[in-house]
């Protein structure tokens, strides 16, 4: 309960950030998918690059693990991989080191994922509107982790704002704010990695 009021107790004080990140995300997202539609080329780049990244040694553990249909062992490499990689390494370590460099490389996995999603034939369409949902709810722990860098870098650069003495004071107490956020993004990723897992287990 402790961990959830501090969610919620971040949330509130950021909720006007909050709700730009989420249109910022979210906008990115569906303008990539309409632009890979209707400009030539993009879209294959994109796929070009998501069978380069699914051929790495991470991802093709995750993938055998859906080939073997191992509901549990593939929910939890999904986890794993969305936490690890795609929140913890693509946007909030980053952000440690550089503030608020976590908000372009989180836009910049909104295209990496956007390109090869956009559907163009009908198939397509009735495939992705049943995948849409999870999706959204997948996108939700990365705008979560955006919202931590953001929260991160006024903290440093606004130290004053948070009664901080210095700017380190002001850096520990994004990190603090940012870690509060992880509770939720766990719960995200969690949620997300054993619906994919059910609906492939599912699918064969």
């Amino acid at each position: 309960m402790r961990m959830i009021e501090s969610f919620r107790t971040v949330l509130r004080a950021n909720w006007k950030t909050y709700l730009i990140t989420n249109l910022v995300v979210y906008g990115t997202l569906v303008t990539t998918m309409i632009l890979a539609v209707y400009i030539p080329g993009i879209r294959d780049a994109g796929l070009s690059a998501t069978e380069a990244f699914l051929s790495s040694p991470g991802s093709s553990a995750v993938l055998d693990a859906y080939t073997r249909g191992s509901i549990v062992h593939a929910a939890a490499l999904t986890f794993l991989g969305n936490l690890l990689f795609a929140s913890l390494a693509t946007t909030t370590l980053p952000s440690l080191c550089i503030p608020y460099i976590g908000v372009l490389t989180t836009l910049g996995r909104a295209v990496f994922i956007g390109l090869p999603t956009a559907p163009t034939t009908l198939p397509e369409v009735v495939t992705f509107l049943a995948f849409a949902p999870v999706l959204v709810i997948e996108f939700q722990a990365y705008v979560l982790a955006m919202l931590g860098a953001i929260i991160h870098g006024r903290s440093t650069f606004g130290y004053r704002r948070r009664h901080g003495l210095s700017p380190a004071d002001g850096y520990l107490a994004g990190v603090r704010d940012t870690l509060r956020l992880y509770p939720a993004i766990i719960a995200v990723l969690l949620v997300v990695a054993f619906i994919e897992a059910i609906t492939s287990w599912l699918a064969h």
